[in-house]
């Protein structure tokens, strides 16, 4: 029957550094340290954060029920409640692919931890430790090579040899780390671990305290009738090409004309087209003004059709009067230049001639003139 404490009836611990005579003290879990047991259980929730944060979707997965076995070196840490020194240890691993990137496996892990306070039970310095784990795992590919890994399951304190501390339980645990593809068959992983061990009473050697115990691993696995699961995506089919073809007509051919010259009443000479039926072409591409009706204008102000010009009236330049002499004529607007106006519509000379002018020059239409000149007044007179 176990001892307790009569003031208080907590149950009391036992512990013999060196012989076989127990001292006795309230056992509270921590060893009496409530304050110790906040800070355990606030360990743990942080873990299982980080091991909750890293689940995103995979990018790629492998194929179900691939093998794996491997072997791995790790670091415990020890909660200080078990009174043991942290220590390095080897172990091994074997686990099955269930789904595309979710795997069950299982650990067990050898060290021999030494006591904190020495010599311990029967003068020992150690004892031994076997780890055993087991957890579903999910793996997420963040490309061809690496993988995050996440993972949570129960883990197993077995201790052995005589002792007096490292009472033998178990409780939940968790996985966080990186997996490292060298090829299809040989990987590589990098992992933190914790664990949490509860308290209790009737445990072998000495009451169990609540521990949560942390370890840092690394190994080689190598995974056999793994393969690449591969996605088929199907893309919308890319749109037919455009194909524009061009083709240039082929201008009709020019009309025929000879070609010549007319003075426009802004003293410009112009080519235009004559037709043998006696269309006038105009422009670069040698239109008839026969078919540009009215829309059709030439620079300049002309006679025809003011009442003075049909009147066969005389005209006044510089207080001289000059009359009609002749019919239509043509120019070379390079021969004449403009000296003067009669209700807005210039009147030229001869280039050369001085003022007063006998001889003038009226623009009736484009290309025709008339002649005007001062001494045939003389005469009428």
């Amino acid at each position: 029957m176990e001892a307790t404490d009569p003031a208080t009836n907590i149950p009391l611990c036992r512990h013999a550094p060196d012989s076989i005579v127990f001292a006795q003290y309230p056992c509270r879990g921590s060893f009496g340290l409530p304050g110790v047991e906040v800070a355990k259980w606030r360990n743990i929730l942080a873990v299982a954060a980080l091991v909750a944060a890293v689940h995103p979707l995979g990018l790629w997965a492998q194929q179900p029920w691939a093998i794996e076995l491997g072997v791995l070196g790790r670091y415990a840490i020890y909660d200080d409640d078990v009174e043991i020194e942290n220590a390095f240890g080897f172990g091994g691993r074997a686990g099955v692919l269930l789904f595309e990137s979710i795997s069950l496996e299982g650990e067990a892990y050898y060290a021999e931890p030494e006591l904190t306070d020495q010599p311990g039970f029967q003068g020992r310095a150690f004892v031994s430790h076997f780890l055993y784990q087991g957890r579903l795992l999910y793996t997420h590919w963040m490309n061809d090579d690496v993988g995050l890994l996440a993972g949570a399951g129960y883990a197993y304190d077995n201790y052995s040899r005589a002792r007096n501390v490292g009472a033998r339980g178990g409780g939940l645990g968790g996985l966080i780390g990186l997996r490292y593809k060298f090829n299809d068959l040989v990987s590589g992983r990098l992992e933190g671990t914790g664990y949490f061990v509860s308290e209790g009473e009737n445990t072998h050697v000495a009451p169990r305290p609540s521990t949560f115990n942390l370890g840092l691993q690394a190994g080689l696995s190598v995974i056999l009738g793994e393969r690449e699961v591969e996605r088929i995506v199907e893309l919308p089919a890319p749109p037919p090409d455009t194909i524009i073809v061009t083709r240039e007509a082929a201008a009709p051919p020019m009309p025929q004309g000879y070609p010549t010259q007319i003075c426009l009443a802004t003293g410009e000479n112009v080519t235009v087209y004559l037709t043998a039926r006696g269309d006038t072409l105009v422009g670069p591409n040698r239109v008839s003004v026969s078919t540009l009706g009215p829309a059709v204008a030439f620079a300049g102000e002309y006679a025809a059709g003011r009442s003075w010009f049909q009147g066969d009236e005389a005209i006044q330049l510089d207080d001289r009067e000059h009359v009609q002499s002749g019919g239509d004529i043509g120019l070379d607007c390079s021969r004449i230049m403009q000296v003067g106006q009669f209700d807005g519509v210039p009147l030229f000379a001869d280039v050369g001639s001085m003022s007063p002018y006998e001889r003038l020059y009226l623009p009736v239409r484009p290309g025709v003139w008339q002649a005007y000149q001062t001494d045939l007044a003389a005469v009428r007179a």
